[in-house]
């Protein structure tokens, strides 16, 4: 059994917020667990109990070395007696980094391949992706995106009773973007791409929520240089936040949401008098240093 904790909606205390008459807020999906933290629940909720109801007893997943998604499903596959199986994209002869130890001390077996072997999996999404080798296993795409997990992230609704002119979320594979996007309306969500080349996010996210520039876009301009890349901007907005606030930022996605979010704020391109809120989705385990 999975028990979760409360996600509470704070003020974020920023001064160039306050210079601009822009009210912030933060919704604390970093406190949902421990492990399981910020949308990684929310986007495998669903997908799990389906696994479940089809009788599957092996999930299938893939990521990089430092994935949020491998790290939190094979911590559900411990809790749940569910066995877990990751294809990984890195040479087996790299160190391997704290997120993939823990994923294998909760009996996660780790598959490497490389970036073409990689490149083909991306292209496998339906669920009985290893039916014929492994009748009983379920497939979760990269990131765990599927409606299912779409499904999961517009649950954040139905905790959030104020109106909000824009909300800000890192953006991966796109799912909490689309979530968000589906289920606040009125809102304008704003996606801000963790890495370089994301504009391919455009079309295919379009497919599933429509047309960008309806109520979502997508902010590629923050990526910092690549995928857990950063600078020296990157790092002054993370400690600048956390030193007047209670929580603490990634530099993967949340940090970069927030950057993403101050040059909106510094450009004049929010409104004085707007409510933003960003959602805080987690993926503090992979600061850890190898």
């Amino acid at each position: 059994m999975i028990e979760l904790n409360h996600s509470p909606t704070q003020v974020v205390k920023w001064s160039l917020a306050e210079q601009k008459s822009v009210n912030v807020d933060i919704k604390r999906d970093d406190l949902l667990h421990p492990v399981i933290s910020g949308n990684k629940w929310r986007k495998l909720k669903y997908l799990i109990s389906d696994a479940q109801e089809k009788g599957c007893s092996e999930l299938i997943s893939m990521g990089g070395n430092w994935s949020n998604h491998l790290h939190a499903l094979a911590y559900v596959g411990k809790a749940l007696n569910l066995r877990t199986r990751g294809f990984v994209r890195a040479h087996p002869n790299q160190a391997i980094t704290p997120t993939l130890e823990d994923c294998q001390r909760w009996g996660m077996r780790l598959q490497f391949c490389s970036r073409q072997e990689y490149a083909a999996l991306r292209q496998d999404n339906h669920w009985s992706r290893f039916s014929e080798q492994s009748p009983d296993s379920y497939w979760l795409s990269e990131g765990g995106f599927g409606q299912l997990a779409i499904r999961g992230v517009e649950d954040i609704a139905q905790e959030v009773d104020e109106h909000y002119d824009y909300i800000f979320v890192g953006c991966g594979s796109g799912a909490t973007l689309c979530g968000l996007s589906k289920t606040f309306n009125h809102s304008h969500v704003v996606g801000v791409a963790a890495f370089s080349g994301a504009d391919y996010l455009q079309e295919s996210l379009g497919k599933h929520i429509g047309p960008r520039d309806s109520n979502w876009s997508l902010d590629t301009q923050h990526h910092c240089g690549g995928f857990a890349k950063r600078n020296a901007d990157l790092d002054e907005v993370i400690s600048s936040l956390e030193l007047t606030n209670s929580f603490k930022l990634d530099p993967v996605y949340n940090g970069k949401t927030f950057l993403a979010l101050q040059s909106w704020l510094a450009l004049g391109k929010i409104p004085s008098g707007s409510k933003v809120l960003v959602i805080h989705t987690g993926g503090l385990q992979g600061t850890r240093s190898p």
